[in-house]
């Protein structure tokens, strides 16, 4: 994959009338979206319902942007989950389908003692995804940690070969 440019949008999961994915109107999403010069889709993460849904769910999803996107944008899967083995799990369904690069955001209910253990936690998570791109995902308010993005990418860079960068979401205000 190359490097990242330009505005990444924050995919959503369009639902039908019962609360159940509509993996029908995906298309016309990424459609519109390339129309608005968007230069990359950021999968399953908060907008995207990613914590609401079920693994399978999840996956049903993320192969319908991957396939959607066609190779015309990158796609990045968000993985996280409070079970590392469910995280693992999505990661390596995310390189298997061919997404682009998966991200992942901390388990926020068991968390993380220490930046040591964090980037242990996820080490773990892009383990399962060897070859793909691993973000991390910064929400402080999650992790339980107060900790730059820079301290966690000095620290992990040795530990995840495949770290290629972070997305941030703050709220302080």
């Amino acid at each position: 994959m190359n490097k990242l440019t330009g505005l990444i949008a924050a995919a959503f999961t369009p639902m039908n009338g019962n609360g159940g994915i509509n993996l029908k109107l995906i298309p016309d999403i990424v459609a519109f979206l390339l129309k608005q010069n968007i230069r990359g889709l950021y999968v399953c993460g908060s907008t995207g319902e990613g914590p609401s849904l079920a693994t399978r769910e999840r996956e049903q999803v993320a192969a319908a942007y991957v396939e959607a996107a066609a190779g015309r944008i990158p796609v990045i899967v968000q993985v996280g989950h409070n079970s590392v083995e469910e995280a693992r799990r999505l990661a390596g369904h995310a390189a298997s389908i061919g997404a682009d690069a998966v991200s992942a955001v901390s388990p926020s209910y068991f968390l993380p003692e220490n930046i040591a253990a964090l980037v242990e936690t996820f080490a773990r998570i892009a383990d399962a995804a060897p070859a793909t791109p691993f973000y991390y995902y910064h929400i402080p308010r999650l992790s339980g940690l107060s900790l730059s993005p820079l301290s966690f990418l000095e620290k992990a860079q040795d530990r995840i070969p495949t770290l290629a960068g972070d997305r941030g979401t703050e709220h302080d205000t």
